[in-house]
């Protein structure tokens, strides 16, 4: 399968006519077969500076040291129910009689063991040449071809297959009996529900002819940025599922954050206390775009409202959106610095184009 996965992608680069002088992003750099648009600029390791994890079970003790609980002492307090997650001060467990500890903040520990450590999204976004405007997405799940619309796989021993996280351009959407398909190659479909897509959108006639503004397609679970009407960069993005839907609208970012916690929910099943979240950018009183170091569903709905990123991809629109972060950890958007605009949106694919 592999193989197969191998050469389907050199067939679709030559379907696709992948030209490295479409890269013009500070240094020029070559095309893979893979990437039709400039890649991420690259941050080399980890931009997060904690590391974190999940608490595992309910009412989990937390002690002033790790010695109390084989000395008997009480715990100074019990973690509540919920979808809990903390910051490690150190990456490694202190090892006390055989069990490992980590400290959670001063004078508080919690046993390794009922604790799982995250491992955060490697997802980057891409830097959109000038001039490119052509429909791309990224595939969501591996996914089988089909040599036509509505037309079933070829059913073979080693079928191929695009893996998931690819990045393809869009050149035809039909709909077969009420289904639709994309093509991403010649005589290569496949079913649009495997897509993220990104489709270039107008400028919303509120926001300048030189403002940068997003545009959040929740239809598609894309972030697009623009500097007037011009696409330079798009990503996968996580929002509200149905319990707890993003709003919808166009907005300004009021505030900036880079980092805090965040805590919401009612009742055991929907309570969360999430800590030391980096890059928050909020437009709606708590509705934000902001890092999530807990999941990598991007391209798929999984939050409660807010608007997940990557943290590559939040680091990276924290930096370019206004009002501009200052030194501190809080800034709020000015008459001066107004925020960016943020629209928030459902536009499905049309079909034929």
């Amino acid at each position: 399968m592999v193989r197969r996965a191998v050469f389907l992608w050199l067939g679709l680069g030559i379907f696709f006519g992948f030209q490295a002088e479409l890269c013009r992003a500070g240094t020029e750099e070559d095309l893979t077969e893979k990437q039709f648009v400039c890649p991420f600029p690259e941050r080399t390791g980890d931009v997060l500076s904690l590391t974190y994890a999940q608490i595992l079970g309910d009412a989990v003790p937390v002690y002033g040291q790790p010695q109390d609980e084989r000395a008997g002492v009480a715990p100074v307090r019990i973690t509540r129910t919920g979808f809990m997650w903390v910051s490690l001060s150190d990456t490694q467990p202190i090892m006390v009689d055989g069990q490992g500890w980590y400290k959670i903040n001063e004078r508080e520990y919690l046993r390794a063991d009922k604790l799982r450590l995250a491992k955060p999204s490697n997802f980057q976004g891409v830097l959109v040449p000038r001039d490119f405007d052509k429909k791309f997405a990224w595939m969501i799940f591996h996914t089988r071809v089909s040599p036509g619309p509505g037309v079933p796989p070829v059913e073979e021993e080693d079928p191929a297959v695009v893996p998931a996280r690819s990045l393809v351009i869009v050149h035809e959407t039909r709909e077969v009996e009420q289904r639709k398909w994309c093509r991403i190659g010649t005589g290569v479909w496949v079913p649009y529900n495997r897509l993220a897509m990104v489709i270039p959108a107008l400028r919303p006639q509120e926001v300048g002819e030189s403002e940068r503004w997003i545009e959040v397609n929740l239809t598609e679970q894309t972030l697009s940025a623009y500097e007037g009407d011009r696409l330079i960069f798009a990503t996968l993005v996580s929002s509200g599922d149905e319990r707890f839907p993003t709003i919808k609208g166009l907005f300004r970012i009021w505030a900036k954050v880079r980092i805090g916690k965040m805590s919401g929910g009612e009742g055991d099943a929907d309570r969360y206390y999430v800590e030391d979240v980096p890059w928050h950018m909020y437009f709606h009183q708590s509705y934000g775009l902001h890092t999530s170091y807990w999941h990598d569903f991007f391209g798929l709905p999984n939050s409660h409202g807010c608007v997940n990123l990557a943290p590559k991809d939040a680091l990276w629109l924290f930096e370019w959106t206004r009002p501009k972060a200052s030194r501190g950890n809080w800034q709020e958007a000015t008459k001066g610095d107004p925020g960016t605009w943020v629209w928030v949106h459902e536009t499905p694919v049309a079909m034929g184009e």
